[in-house]
């Protein structure tokens, strides 16, 4: 078996596998938008974006310095060491895994509009549709990376097409969109801003993909700054698109928002036609958040932080024995995960975020200090401005989740972290029995040039 990831992707690929990580179905998703600030959720998503994308510049350096699959596990474990490098991961991990069920309940939406289902057929559907995306993940990441893109472009067009055709539908009017402005107030808005980072997670699908990527590595922030750019557009647009029409309360009450605003406006065809691209889109999150996991593990088993056998790879360059893992955890969500899960997800994943990001923007700092000489193809000119900017963003994320996670939400998250005690405490023990296959190992260009 190779024991290498095949450099197959192209920089339009990449931005579409990013961006399609990010671009969930908001259809479903914006009704908790506008609980929070009404209309006034296209500001708070354009300034979460706008404070995102110093964190997107010091990911495109970080990624330039450090290509190796595992992204910010890597990053910590060279500035902060081996253990808190393990803690980063696990978080990371907990970033991808528990979104797999937001795939479930998406995909339910938009079969509910087009014929009801129950409860456990949508699971049942959402399995069958992880399982068959277990054999796509385990081929070349190229023919991955061409479906992807295929769904992403279809996705942009068709859901730009549609906002515009709501703001041209006659019924849409500038008046009701200022009505449903910051129904609850700066508190409703501030919240926002931090909570809806969520919808930004999939640009760190770049460093865990950046051993696969083939081109000029200085053009890796077109990456970062293009799939940012793109899911700000699709996402503001339909903000406005369905803003304009309806009131806050119509979204709190209904089950799927687009395709029902295009029942209103008597074009039951684009609502059809929303619900396939819906689906299409959902499909592209969780193949995003697949990869990123499995490259996560991928990653942390290159500095034996879990089994060097994750870090084994098939004929096609696929790690294969991660992604039986990541499609385990994913089904087992997926399948048992409560149906309040969506109700708290967005605070476990803002704190989550929150600290992998900060541990992100302290180890650009430190790593600009401790190893000047490694090479950056892509460099950041005042790098204190972009860290501090960064550092700030993330406390300020991490403080607004803490204020708002529920018993239930922080029972989710300490379980989880206990979980992943045993996990660390094997890889110490075997370090001491098992020194020569669990030695230590943090990956970068020094180590790099011994193997």
């Amino acid at each position: 078996m190779e024991q290498g990831l095949k450099k197959t992707l192209k920089l339009p690929q990449l931005i579409a596998l990013a961006a399609g990580g990010m671009i969930a179905a908001w259809m479903v998703e914006i009704q908790y938008w506008f609980s929070l600030t009404g209309t006034g959720s296209l500001l708070a998503l354009i300034l979460c974006a706008v404070f995102v994308l110093p964190l997107c510049f010091i990911y495109a350096e970080m990624t330039t310095m450090l290509p190796y699959a595992g992204g910010e596990n890597v990053w910590v474990s060279n500035a902060f060491g081996w253990n808190t490098g393990w803690v980063c991961c696990w978080f990371v991990l907990l970033l991808y895994v528990m979104a797999m069920p937001t795939v479930s309940y998406g995909i339910a939406s938009m079969i509910g509009y087009l014929h009801p289902i129950t409860s456990g057929q949508t699971k049942l559907v959402a399995a069958i549709i992880l399982v068959v995306w277990f054999f796509l993940t385990n081929k070349e990441l190229k023919f991955i990376a061409k479906l992807q893109s295929i769904l992403f472009w279809a996705t942009l067009i068709v859901s730009l097409a549609a906002s515009v055709i709501f703001i041209c539908s006659g019924s849409w009017s500038f008046s009701n969109f200022r009505g449903n402005l910051f129904p609850s107030g700066g508190k409703g808005f501030s919240a926002a801003i931090a909570l809806l980072i969520m919808k930004f997670i999939g640009f760190d699908l770049i460093p865990q993909l950046s051993e696969e990527a083939n081109f000029p590595k200085k053009k890796m922030w077109k990456a970062f700054v293009g799939s940012l750019g793109f899911t700000v557009l699709i996402y503001g647009m339909a903000v406005v698109g369905v803003g304009g029409i309806i009131s806050q309360d119509w979204v709190l009450q209904t089950d799927i928002v687009d395709p029902r605003v295009a029942d209103m406006i008597d074009m039951h065809w684009l609502g059809i036609v929303i619900v396939i691209m819906g689906t299409g889109t959902c499909l592209t999150t969780l193949s995003g958040f697949w990869m990123c996991a499995s490259r996560t593990l991928f990653g942390a088993a290159k500095q034996a932080q879990f089994t060097k056998k994750l870090a084994k790879v098939n004929k096609h360059g696929q790690p294969f024995l991660a992604n039986i893992i990541v499609g385990i955890l994913s089904i087992y969500f997926t399948v048992f995960a409560p149906d309040a899960w969506v109700n708290y997800i967005y605070t476990i994943y803002g704190l989550t975020a929150g600290v992998v990001y900060l541990l992100v923007a302290l180890s650009f700092l430190k790593l600009r200090r401790s190893h000047p000489e490694w090479e950056r193809p892509y460099k950041l000119r005042i790098p204190w401005f972009f860290g501090i900017a960064s550092i700030i963003f993330c406390v300020y994320v991490i403080y607004v989740t803490i204020t708002t996670m529920d018993r239930n939400a922080w029972i989710v998250l300490i379980v989880y972290i206990v979980l992943g005690i045993p996990f660390w405490a094997y890889a110490k023990a075997m370090q001491k029995k098992d020194p020569e296959n669990w030695k230590e190992v943090i990956t970068n260009p020094d180590t790099e040039k011994l193997k």
